[in-house]
């Protein structure tokens, strides 16, 4: 059956090329023919699993690279399956018909909630979890019940990859003995030591769960953290690879590798250090790696920034439902003192499941935004909800503006002032960027 279930799973994998569809279909083809067929391929001897509530695709993507510009095959998802079809879809189409993958290295960006269903399978030696936030509430409702979750797929044997700034990831490593690398980031220009998140921060004790003191913050509850109960010993973990300095677009790690960034928010610096940890560890040349990263093609679709009748207009794409990426947008848009612009908006919160769930939006600090920005445009179907919400965090209401339809917020964007920060999601970045060319060539 084996044999049987690859044959017909690459048949599968082909048709779909054809037709440039297809991350998850060849899995589920494959899957029907022999229902353990995940339990059937001969791994390689790395394998790297990444998860977590968001940076995961990121991070795959810059390790998956950096092993490929240094010389090894690499087999990742880079379509984007991660759930249990689509790791299955990425194995067929990297396996022989006996089931043996033929690359030097396996890099897969793993659902937090599939973990347990492929690890026991697939035995990965590598496991990078980015995160965990209130993500997708319906879904997965607590960040203790997703690393819980994360957690029945990790045996003794996984060396974990953790960002040492986050007090949250340490509950993975509590009664375990795994091997850990710590990441970690030292306080930067754009740190502050006053709590600017109190909303979702996590900042409890995973050992007691005293309050976490901190010397200094990079957003929520990330930075330099300590146990307020002297009795106890819990404290931020020593990273073995630090980013000491951000400046012009370049992060220096351990006082001397540079690596260019293709944007200065928090989630890139994270990520980058992340895939860099791992590529390290694998005794890659560390100048050589610094390079693939930086020659690494820039990703606009999350982040883009360009000018427009001598503005600059910032384009942050942010997935709603997680409150955590969105209060990055919050914080790099507060750090900008000048009078501005924001526009905010979706036209379909989540494809997951059929009702509106709006509760994250009461998560995301837009009481930062109360100072320096003179016009608030809503846009999209819950546009009334990002109104209200707006109002809630103490906004003027002569400074919101209201449009259903993403294309009537045309002239309120051209009567505004300032730079244009568009926080929206991704099924609006295209339609923004055609409004603000329309607005481009018009005299």
């Amino acid at each position: 059956m084996k044999f049987i279930s690859i044959t017909m799973g690459k048949i599968a994998a082909f048709l779909c090329t054809m037709i440039g569809r297809g991350s998850t279909f060849p899995g589920i083809v494959a899957e029907k023919f022999d229902k353990n067929i995940i339990k059937k391929f001969k791994m390689p001897d790395k394998v790297i699993i990444v998860t977590g509530s968001s940076g995961k695709g990121s991070t795959t993507r810059i390790i998956a690279n950096g092993f490929k510009d240094l010389g090894y095959s690499v087999a990742y998802n880079k379509e984007g399956g991660n759930m249990s079809y689509g790791v299955i879809t990425t194995l067929l189409k990297n396996c022989s018909l006996r089931g043996k993958i033929k690359t030097d290295v396996v890099v897969l960006e793993m659902d937090e909630r599939s973990v347990k269903y492929v690890t026991p399978y697939i035995h990965p030696t590598d496991m990078v979890i980015t995160n965990v936030t209130r993500d997708q509430p319906p879904r997965q409702r607590h960040f203790q019940f997703i690393i819980e979750e994360i957690l029945k797929g990790i045996n003794d044997n996984i060396h974990l990859y953790l960002n040492a700034n986050d007090p949250v990831l340490q509950r993975f490593v509590l009664n375990r003995k795994n091997k850990v690398t710590y990441y970690g980031i030292d306080k930067l220009k754009t740190s502050y030591e006053k709590n600017l998140f109190p909303v979702l921060n996590n900042s409890r004790c995973a050992t007691c769960n005293s309050v976490l003191s901190y010397d200094y913050y990079h957003i929520e509850d990330i930075g330099k953290y300590k146990c307020s109960n002297k009795k106890c010993n819990f404290v931020m973990p020593k990273p073995k690879y630090v980013i000491n300095d951000f400046n012009n677009g370049v992060i220096t790690i351990d006082k001397k590798y540079k690596i260019t960034l293709s944007n200065d928010m928090l989630y890139n610096l994270n990520n980058t250090l992340a895939a860099y940890s791992v590529l390290c560890d694998y005794k890659l040349d560390k100048k050589k790696v610094c390079e693939s990263i930086s020659n690494l093609n820039r990703d606009n679709k999350i982040y883009n920034k360009y000018t427009i009748k001598d503005r600059d207009v910032l384009v942050l794409n942010n997935k709603c439902e997680n409150a955590a990426t969105y209060n990055q947008s919050m914080l790099y848009t507060y750090n900008d003192k000048r009078d501005k612009t924001v526009v905010l908006g979706w036209l379909e919160i989540s494809r997951r499941y059929l009702w509106d769930e709006l509760s994250w939006l009461y998560d995301v600090e837009f009481e930062l935004l109360k100072e320096h920005t003179s016009c608030f445009i809503c846009t999209g179907p819950q546009a009334f909800d990002i109104a209200v919400r707006l109002k809630y965090a103490g906004i003027d209401e002569d400074k919101i503006k209201i449009h259903k339809d993403i294309y009537d917020s045309k002239d309120d964007i051209n009567k505004s002032n300032g730079p244009i920060y568009a926080i929206l999601n991704f099924d609006y970045i295209n339609d923004f960027n055609t409004i603000m060319e329309g607005l481009k060539n018009e005299n």
